[in-house]
């Protein structure tokens, strides 16, 4: 099997969060974590993949399942929130929040938000 990045980037940002965090750690403290690697997941030059933005549902699944296949540190059918947080796409931008199916809606919410963005994210996900 050939070296792959991502896998790689995944590995020292588990064992990181492993170390900072002996009692267990979130997604959100596993992806603090991989900025100390490389710059986080999606910062690396070694391959396309890794700088392809997610910007659709199509690149969510493509991502989870290249994610997947890499060396079965992932599980296949990971959600959507989980593989686009993993890589740093998490906002208001992220096909997943946009299709209403994101796990931490509540995150998305802040005062610099338009007027669309505000009612946009009720007409998702209600007054999350």
């Amino acid at each position: 099997m050939s070296w792959n990045p991502k896998a790689e980037l995944a590995k020292r940002a588990h064992d990181i969060a492993k170390k900072k965090h002996p009692k267990g750690f979130n997604k959100g403290q596993l992806i603090k974590c991989s900025k100390e690697v490389f710059g986080g997941f999606g910062e690396t030059q070694a391959n396309a993949l890794i700088h392809k933005p997610i910007k659709t549902m199509e690149d969510v699944n493509n991502m989870g399942n290249a994610m997947a296949q890499i060396d079965g540190h992932y599980p296949v059918g990971m959600s959507g929130c989980y593989v686009v947080g993993l890589n740093g796409g998490c906002g208001l931008d992220c096909p997943v929040y946009l299709e209403g199916e994101c796990d931490e809606p509540g995150e998305m919410v802040n005062d610099s938000m338009s007027r669309d963005e505000k009612e946009r994210h009720v007409e998702l996900y209600g007054n999350q």
